[in-house]
C-alpha cells in the first residue's frame, strides 16, 4: 500500500507543481502589501506630496458636487411656496379694501341691470304707442275721405234717373258708412290701449328716474371710496403682478383657482399638526413631507395650499 501511495502520475506532479505556484504567488502578493502599509506609515510622516494634495481637493469636490446633486434631486419649492404665501398676503388686502366698498359694486351692477331692462320696455311700449297713433292717424284720414264721398254720393241720389240707379247711390252710401264705423269702433280700441299704454310708460319714467337716482348715489360713494383706496389698491396690484410673473402656468393657474374660492385665503399655514384655513388635523407624516417643502400640498379637507410654520418663520428670521 505504501508503495502505491508514493507512487505519482504526470498529471500528479502537474497539479502539486500549480498548487505551490499558487501558494509562492500568494505569499509574495501579501509580502506587497505589508510593504506598502509600511511605505504608506512613512509617507504620513513626511510633508504631503503636491499631487497628493491636488488628489484629496479633486476628492473633496467630486464628494460636495454629488452631496449637492443627491440633495437637489427633488427641487425644493420653497420659493414658489413663499410666493403663493406672499400673494395671499395682497389678496387679503385687496378683499379687506373691497369689503370696505360693501356691496356697492354689486348694487351698482343690479341698478345697472334693472334700468337697462326698464329703458327696453319703456322703448316697446313707446314704439307700440307710435304704431297706434300711426294706425289711428290712418282711420281719421280714411274717415274724412269716406264722409266727403258719403256727402257727394248723397247730392247725386237726387240726379239719378232710375230706382236702379238711386239704389246703387244708396247701397254705396252704406258700405261707406260701415267702413266709418268699423274705423270708429277701431279708434276707440286705439284711445283704450293708448291709454294704458300711457299710463305705464309715465310708470316706467318714473320708475327709471328713481332707479338712475339711486344709482347715481350710489356711483358718487363707491367712487368716493375708489378714490380713498386707489393707491393702496394700485400698489397692491401691482405687487400682485410682480410676484405671478414669478410662477410657471401650472402654479399661476393652482393658485388662481383656489383663490376664486377663498378670496385672500388661497393658502393655510401648518400650525401644531393642524390647518389654520379649516382648522382640521393633518397626518404627522403628511406634516413631514410639508416642512420637507419638495412638493406642494393642499389640504384633504378644505383644498387651501398648505405651507409650513417652521419655513415661514425661517425667512422671518
Amino acid at each position: 500500500m505504501s508503495e502505491n501511495n508514493n507512487d505519482h502520475t504526470p498529471e500528479d506532479l502537474k497539479k502539486e507543481t500549480e498548487i505551490e505556484d499558487i501558494s509562492e504567488n500568494t505569499s509574495a502578493m501579501e509580502e506587497m502589501k505589508e510593504s506598502d502599509v509600511e511605505n504608506t506609515g512613512d509617507r504620513d510622516s513626511e510633508d504631503p506630496d503636491p499631487e497628493d494634495v491636488s488628489g484629496e481637493e479633486s476628492g473633496s469636490r467630486f464628494q460636495e458636487y454629488f452631496i449637492e446633486k443627491d440633495e437637489g434631486v427633488v427641487p425644493k419649492m420653497t420659493e414658489i411656496l413663499l410666493t403663493f404665501y406672499d400673494l395671499k398676503n395682497i389678496d387679503e388686502e385687496l378683499t379687506e379694501i373691497e369689503d370696505e366698498k360693501g356691496d356697492l359694486p354689486e348694487k351698482i351692477d343690479s341698478l345697472s341691470e334693472k334700468i337697462k331692462i326698464t329703458e327696453k320696455e319703456l322703448m316697446e311700449k313707446n314704439i307700440s304707442t307710435a304704431k297706434l297713433e300711426k294706425e289711428k292717424a290712418k282711420l281719421e284720414e280714411d274717415d274724412r275721405s269716406y264722409e266727403e264721398r258719403i256727402n257727394k254720393y248723397d247730392e247725386q241720389k237726387y240726379d239719378v234717373r232710375s230706382n236702379d240707379e238711386y239704389d246703387d247711390v244708396v247701397k254705396t252710401i252704406e258700405s261707406l258708412f260701415e267702413e266709418v264705423k268699423k274705423n270708429e269702433t277701431r279708434i276707440k280700441e286705439i284711445n283704450g290701449i293708448h291709454a294704458s299704454l300711457t299710463k305705464d310708460i309715465e310708470s316706467l319714467e318714473i320708475k327709471v328716474k328713481e332707479l338712475t337716482d339711486d344709482l347715481n348715489e350710489k356711483q358718487t360713494l363707491l367712487n368716493e371710496l375708489d378714490e380713498q383706496y386707489q393707491q393702496d389698491e394700485s400698489v397692491l396690484r401691482e405687487k400682485r403682478i410682480a410676484l405671478l410673473t414669478k410662477l410657471d402656468e401650472k402654479n399661476k393657474n393652482l393658485y388662481e383657482r383656489i383663490n376664486n374660492s377663498y378670496k385672500g385665503e388661497a393658502t393655510a399655514i401648518v400650525r401644531k399638526g393642524n390647518c389654520s384655513g379649516c382648522y382640521n388635523s393633518i397626518p404627522p407624516q403628511r406634516v413631514i413631507e410639508i416642512k420637507s417643502a419638495e412638493k406642494i400640498f393642499n389640504c384633504q379637507s378644505c383644498g387651501r395650499i398648505l405651507i409650513s410654520d417652521e419655513m415661514l418663520a425661517a425667512r422671518d428670521n
